[in-house]
């Protein structure tokens, strides 16, 4: 009888530490969820307010690119992005077809000013950060 009460109290103490360390990270961060950039110590310039602009253009060009497939087309695309890491889809004929030149393109090109945009804005920021 003796041996199951302290198996039982081996296991409250050691659950205890667990106990107060998840305690203390629920206080820490309810405590400081509401802290904005200013109320730190510490501010980092946010590279979320950079890439707006440019997510923002990319969102419109790809919503237009999207919005010129066909039903069909999307339905590809889709089966496509969903069975990427399935072994037997990637092996099955649906896998290995394309969309027509011309849709592939206009995406490149869409893809080629994303990226455009993206290091010309890289470029700035590093220009700024060098004294």
């Amino acid at each position: 009888m003796s041996s199951s009460s302290s198996t039982s109290s081996r296991r409250a103490t050691s659950l205890l530490p667990a106990l107060l360390l998840g305690g203390a990270a629920c206080l820490l961060s309810s405590r400081y969820a509401g802290l904005s950039a200013t109320d730190s110590f510490v501010s980092v310039a946010s590279p979320a307010v950079r890439g707006r602009t440019g997510m923002r253009g990319f969102k419109e060009d790809f919503e237009s690119w999207r919005s010129s497939l066909t039903p069909e087309e999307r339905k590809m695309v889709q089966n496509q992005a969903t069975g990427e890491y399935n072994k037997k889809f990637r092996k099955s004929a649906e896998f290995s077809k394309n969309l027509p030149d011309e849709k592939l393109k206009s995406f490149a090109s869409i893809l080629g000013k994303f990226f455009d945009t993206e290091a010309a804005d890289y470029k700035k920021e590093l220009e700024r950060k060098v004294p």
